[in-house]
């Protein structure tokens, strides 16, 4: 059977999804990654709707209609439109890329006759993921990433991330394995392929991804009863992972938080439902109204010094934040319809086509522990749609040729356009905060600025270089870019410390009444929308002890070492205070 465009272009998604990397740029991980899914994604999607009528199954239409309804409503109505609509720089997950993956799921289900192409681009998939990780076991990691975790973190950069990746490629590359009406060196591949990424899995340490797993196991063996032999081969697969991994399991499974932080997570999230239920906060805003629901004592166990958390490590709850306790509804009735669709296609004759379904519902269970993933969910989605597409007999809405595939592919020409000006941004960034030369470091950072002045990142960036130059004339400079930051994102966390850091420079540099003021009022702005922040509370207190307001600074000081921050007793103490 020929290949057509449309599996054409969604098995480049599945590859590429794997295998873009930016090793020169800042983040190598991020835009790289983000240009090639969203890219491919909408012309996948293109290319499957075209014709001259397309067919998606009727209540997930109408259920992806209404989760669009109310994510769009939520994000015009919460105050950070346009990040909402579009996507934070970091996350990319925006209403723009729900709506990718409603089309890839449409376009799933257009592909249905076109398997082998979408299975053996996730051989390949799994094979570079496989590979990648086995590397960095052997070798260290081939990009290098700042952390302090010796888990694997695969050509993501994250081992969570990577633990996902693997129960979505794993099922797929172990179905094509054992599906006898394979080519022969396809199948011997993606054996290799997986024995790859169970070696990937198990060093990713990530326990969602191994509970998912294990909830695999458990559906194939209930509802295809394997035989023997199939059940050693996986076995041995198994003992063959844990067996390499074993040098560094005690790194793989070590922790520096217990599993109640993961509790305390969702404790965090239900307190912010709680007070929006009706549209949440909007794709996006959990990074702005998490503070509403952090208290004294998650401040204390895990000071957010460097890190602000933005998700809810759960994808119903995530989903819940971004469009209310409807939008959650209508996403558990989608995925529990695919779930039960993939359930169906375990019974399927075809391995190949077995493997699609425990892919789907793998990937479904450990997105319970995670959150959904711009680098991934698309790949999920156009897997979802062929697992609907494929069960579906009846029930379908027909649609003639429309305004659709006109629409993702001038989405297509835009994402593309915008991802290599990112990509280019991304490397001046990389460059502005590594160069040893000032002026290097200045253009290049204006440079990117300009290539994507839409970017909170490169402002931030930009901010901060102009600060290490220490001149009034950088830290105005700083201050301009800082408050553009705030002005594309009024509330934006970051944004609004960086303009606070950058008013009280100069507020040190001038001694100017009016700067003093501006900088306290700018900390008295952060510390009012978030007054559990222990290290905004320290500033807060420097920045009063500035104006003369030693009162207050006395109180923040006060504030911030109970909650916790260290160089608070230090300032207390310096004031004949005892903390």
């Amino acid at each position: 059977m020929s290949v057509r465009p449309p599996a054409l272009a969604l098995g480049a998604l599945i590859i590429g999804s794997a295998i873009a990397i930016d090793p020169s740029g800042l983040a190598p991980f991020g835009p790289s990654k983000w240009l090639v899914v969203s890219t491919l994604g909408f012309v996948g999607a293109a290319l499957s709707l075209r014709r001259g009528s397309t067919r998606c199954q009727r209540q997930s239409w109408r259920a992806w209609v209404g989760l669009l309804g109310l994510l769009t409503a939520s994000a015009l109505v919460n105050g950070d439109a346009k990040v909402a609509l579009l996507g934070h720089p970091d996350r990319h997950f925006g209403v723009l890329t729900w709506v990718l993956l409603f089309a890839l799921f449409c376009a799933g289900q257009q592909v249905v006759d076109q398997l082998t192409m979408l299975t053996r681009a996730g051989v390949v998939a799994g094979a570079w993921i496989g590979g990648y990780s086995l590397w960095e076991l052997l070798f260290g990691p081939p990009v290098s990433v700042a952390t302090t975790t010796r888990r694997l973190l695969g050509p993501f950069g994250s081992a969570a991330f990577l633990g996902a990746a693997c129960c979505l490629l794993a099922p797929v590359a172990l179905g094509v394995a054992f599906d006898r009406s394979e080519d022969r060196w396809w199948r011997r591949a993606a054996a290799a392929t997986g024995g790859l990424l169970a070696i990937a899995l198990v060093g990713s340490g990530t326990r969602g991804a191994w509970l998912a797993a294990g909830v695999a196991v458990v559906a194939v063996s209930v509802a295809r009863k394997p035989n023997r032999r199939s059940v050693m081969w996986c076995g041995v697969g198994i003992v063959v992972a844990v067996a390499a991994i074993a040098p560094r399991l005690g790194d793989v499974t070590s922790r520096s938080e217990g599993g109640s932080s993961r509790l305390d997570e969702w404790g965090v999230a239900v307190r912010v439902i709680g007070r929006h239920p009706l549209l949440g906060v909007g794709p996006e805003g959990y990074r702005i109204a998490i503070a509403q629901g952090i208290d004294d004592n998650y401040e204390r166990a895990y000071r957010r010094d460097t890190v602000l958390p933005d998700r809810a490590h759960d994808s119903l709850l995530d989903v819940a934040l971004a469009g209310g306790l409807g939008a959650a509804l209508l996403y558990l009735g989608l995925i529990t319809f695919v779930g039960r669709r993939a359930w169906a296609l375990l019974r399927a004759q075809r391995p190949a086509v077995v493997g699609i379904g425990v892919a789907v519902i793998a990937y479904g269970v450990q997105q319970l522990l995670l959150f959904p993933l711009a680098e991934l969910d698309p790949v999920w989605w156009v897997l979802c749609g062929v697992v609907v597409g494929a069960t579906s007999a009846a029930g379908a809405i027909e649609r003639r040729r429309s305004v659709v595939p006109l629409a993702a592919a001038t989405a297509s020409i835009a994402m593309l356009v915008a991802g290599v000006l990112d990509v280019a941004a991304d490397r001046l960034a990389r460059t502005a905060l590594r160069a040893g030369d000032h002026n290097v470091a200045i253009n290049a950072a204006a440079r990117a600025v300009n290539l994507r002045p839409d970017d909170l990142r490169y402002r931030l960036v930009a901010a901060e270089v102009h600060l290490d130059q220490g001149t009034l004339n950088d830290i105005d400079a700083a201050v301009a870019q800082a408050r553009r930051a705030t002005e594309w994102s009024n509330n934006d966390p970051f944004s609004n410390e960086e303009l606070a850091t950058a008013m009280s420079q100069r507020a040190a540099a001038t001694g100017d009444s009016a700067d003093v003021t501006a900088a306290l009022d700018q900390w008295r702005h952060l510390v009012d929308r978030d007054p559990h922040r222990a290290s905004w509370q320290l500033q807060l207190g420097r920045a009063a002890a500035l104006a003369g307001d030693m009162t207050l600074a006395r109180q923040a000081w006060t504030t911030a070492d109970d909650l916790g921050e260290p160089g608070a007793a230090a300032l207390l103490a310096a004031l004949g205070t005892s903390p």
